[in-house]
């Protein structure tokens, strides 16, 4: 069940490409960029169905990811990541924000500032929610 799932979420990544680059070619999506998006998605579902296929077929290969994946300290990296990358994301957008009220681009300033404010407030939710519980 667990594999099945992966390998509809790889199919979808690469349907959805086709799909894309397909309207991008027609004439439907305007633009070069949906023609790259459209490449990304199926690349993207390609690399993770062999990855999911590899995991299936060799038992080496899946003793050694799952061992990996219940590892705490592979899990402790992978959080500090998460968080490091949040950091750094949360800073890009307000130093964003604040570049595009100086050179008056206001519709991009207040999505980019509105955008750290979602983060921080789902932010601060989930830290209550978890404090909460453990």
């Amino acid at each position: 069940m667990k594999y099945d799932r992966k390998i509809i979420v790889c199919m979808i990544l690469i349907g959805a490409g086709l799909i894309i680059s397909i309207l991008s070619y027609a004439g439907v999506l305007h633009g070069d960029r949906f023609v790259g998006i459209g490449s990304g998605f199926i690349g993207v579902g390609i690399l993770f169905f062999l990855k999911q296929l590899r995991y299936i077929k060799d038992p080496q290969y899946k003793e050694e990811y799952d061992l990996a994946l219940k590892d705490e300290r592979c899990r402790y990296v992978r959080m500090r990541s998460w968080a490091l990358a949040g950091y750094i994301m949360i800073i890009v957008y307000a130093v964003g924000g604040l570049v595009a009220y100086i050179f008056r681009q206001d519709f991009l300033a207040n999505f980019l500032l509105m955008s750290v404010c979602f983060v921080l407030l789902v932010y601060s939710v989930a830290y209550f929610y978890l404090n909460k519980k453990y």
